[in-house]
């Protein structure tokens, strides 16, 4: 075991120090140096493999051929279309497919940390601020609650947010809504009033214990195979 975390720990020396025995990457599997024991693979089911091509030209972080080796598929709030299940098998015929969808459980004020429940918030009017590659995958998990999009303000993704961007909010709408990942870069004093809340989206799996023991099972052969 020993040997098989220092074989590692060159690319992340904190592992050695702490004796980590598992790292879990998002976003690792473009990190060609970085020696991989298991590759799964999300999609968005609504977007697919987009126009098939590779950044800048199109979506995808590496070409459909980098995928040969992958164990398995992982399609979010799917399902995929036929035709693109077909060239992913074609690529990847060995991969096992799961299935998940994100839900929305909780929102919590950015002002005082208040929590409610999701369902609490259907039949509202919000808008929605946010910095994301794809915000059409936020707005689509808020309006499977019921509420009415009224306003909309995106950044780019991974966007450091600055007091000034959140100026005029309650002109627009009474309640915002924006992303967990978007909440840690927003001060709460940066708000007058308590419009602006962060949603608790959660992933959850389809035939869970299924997933749950195939992972164990690759995570067994992979670290000790």
């Amino acid at each position: 075991m020993e040997e098989r975390v220092m074989k590692r720990s060159w690319w992340f020396p904190m592992a050695e120090k702490f004796g980590t025995e598992l790292l879990v990457l998002d976003d690792g599997f473009q990190h060609m140096r970085l020696l991989r024991d298991l590759d799964l693979i999300t999609f968005d089911g609504n977007f697919g493999l987009g126009n098939g091509h590779v950044l800048p030209r199109g979506p995808l972080r590496e070409s459909l051929s980098a995928l040969e080796d992958v164990q398995a598929f992982l399609v979010l709030d799917g399902p995929m279309n036929e035709e693109e299940i077909r060239t992913l098998r074609k690529f990847a015929p060995g991969a096992s497919w799961f299935a998940a969808r994100r839900i929305m459980k909780r929102v919590r004020s950015l002002k005082d940390g208040v929590v409610e429940s999701a369902e609490s918030l259907s039949g509202r009017q919000v808008g929605l601020v946010a910095g994301l590659a794809n915000p059409g995958n936020f707005r689509r998990c808020v309006e499977q609650l019921g509420v009415e999009v009224v306003a909309e303000r995106y950044f780019p993704d991974h966007h450091p947010y600055r007091e000034k961007d959140l100026a005029g909010l309650e002109s627009q709408a009474s309640l915002w809504l924006t992303t967990e990942k978007d909440a840690v870069k927003i001060l709460p004093e940066w708000q007058a009033s308590k419009c602006l809340r962060a949603v608790d989206l959660e992933l959850e799996v389809s035939d869970a214990v299924e997933f749950l023991d195939w992972l164990l099972i690759r995570l067994r052969v992979n670290y000790l195979g």
